[in-house]
């Protein structure tokens, strides 16, 4: 039963994916061009226009737009998936979580080219990966279960108040300005550094930037913490979504 589960999850995942860009003349190729048009809109601004005095900017800023757009996109297809997928939920019964499991997969799909795309401007710099890199997949890892906690508790809401949506969208908005993607954590005041780390995708584009294009280990109370929060979102996300699945027939 748990592996017709997993094929399951696999199957809508991929067909997820493939479906998002169909009858599109760019096709697949959309999963790269949107973060390397945001990138280079930004980078223009803030590297010609702004100049910000920041090592290795371009890698900087694209792995930070990566970062963030795999935790947007794997919220926003949550939300639409559970929508979207009314008319089974109410007919078939299975586990409600494969709708969002499938859903984040979907969006670490586009991920992992993405990373690809990265990888080929990596290659293109001065610079050389370290033993330090192979943190980088622990933080991804990290990073899937805030996106996929995060996705279990909005997506619960949402079923009953439409609105979740909406306000998800514009916090997302904010959440990119007030998260360290264009800008350094250094370029905020001292005072809220404490803050600004109680996002933990601060933590997850910060040490992730460490440990690929600084070659160092991040603090390890900061990883810690990071492993905290990630339990804490998932283990929430998923108690939430658990509770309320069992009236999304009525409410979607």
């Amino acid at each position: 039963m748990q592996q017709n589960y997993f094929e399951l999850t696999k199957a809508i995942a991929l067909s997820d994916f493939k479906l998002r860009y169909h009858g599109s003349v760019l096709g697949i190729f959309w999963s790269f061009l949107k973060p390397l048009l945001t990138f280079g809109v930004l980078y223009l601004v803030f590297s010609v226009f702004i100049r910000f005095d920041i090592e290795n900017y371009a890698l900087y800023l694209l792995l930070g737009i990566i970062l963030w757009n795999f935790f947007a996109e794997a919220t926003i297809l949550s939300l639409n998936s559970l929508a979207g997928k009314a008319p089974v939920i109410k007919k078939i019964a299975f586990p409600r979580s494969i709708i969002i499991v499938s859903s984040t997969l979907t969006a670490l799909l586009s991920f992992f080219f993405n990373i690809v795309v990265f990888g080929i401007f990596f290659l293109f710099s001065d610079l050389s990966l370290s033993i330090s890199a192979l943190l980088f997949v622990i933080f991804t890892v990290c990073l899937y279960f805030v996106a996929l906690g995060t996705s279990f508790f909005i997506s619960a809401l949402n079923a009953k108040f439409k609105d979740v949506r909406h306000i998800w969208e514009v916090l997302l908005q904010l959440g990119f300005w007030l998260t360290p993607i264009i800008y350094t954590v250094s370029m905020i005041p001292e005072k809220l550094h404490w803050f600004v780390y109680l996002n933990p995708m601060t933590r997850v584009i910060q040490y992730s930037r460490e440990a690929i294009l600084q070659q160092k280990v991040s603090n390890l109370d900061g990883v810690f913490a990071l492993f905290l929060m990630t339990l804490i979102i998932f283990f929430i996300g998923y108690y939430v979504y658990k509770k309320r699945s069992p009236y999304f027939a009525e409410e979607l």
